[in-house]
């Protein structure tokens, strides 16, 4: 498996928080295990399909959801890096063909060098 879930969780993001584009306040922490890296990630939830910001992540304590994370480009990704996924709200990407509409709460992304969209289901979603 490419990408390996360790948690995913939903808050409330004061304005003073937000970015721009603005978070759509849906977070998913995974673990990246391919030697190549995620050319592009995307969000389909409920409320529809959202480019994701990808930073890497690290365990802290006192913080929302326990990760810190800073940006990161994505081909420096490495084995094993914990990635933070965040969806972000603007622009207007068209779910391709192939994403089947009753895909709900699942990560797609392609890595480089395969065409194929990849998924990861993300069966609980954590309130904070």
């Amino acid at each position: 498996m490419t990408l390996e879930l360790i948690t995913a969780y939903s808050r409330n993001i004061p304005e003073s928080e937000q970015s721009n584009p603005r978070m759509q306040g849906t977070f998913v922490v995974a673990r990246w295990n391919a030697t190549t890296y995620p050319e592009t990630v995307f969000w389909r939830g409920d409320g529809g399909w959202f480019t994701c910001n990808i930073e890497k992540a690290h365990k802290a304590a006192g913080v929302t959801g326990g990760y810190s994370s800073v940006s990161i480009i994505p081909d420096q990704i490495h084995p094993g890096d914990t990635l933070r996924l965040i969806p972000l709200v603007g622009g207007r990407f068209p779910i391709p063909a192939e994403i089947p509409e009753s895909a709900k709460n699942t990560v797609f992304y392609k890595v480089s060098g395969n065409p194929m969209w990849l998924s990861m289901p993300v069966n609980k979603i954590e309130v904070k």
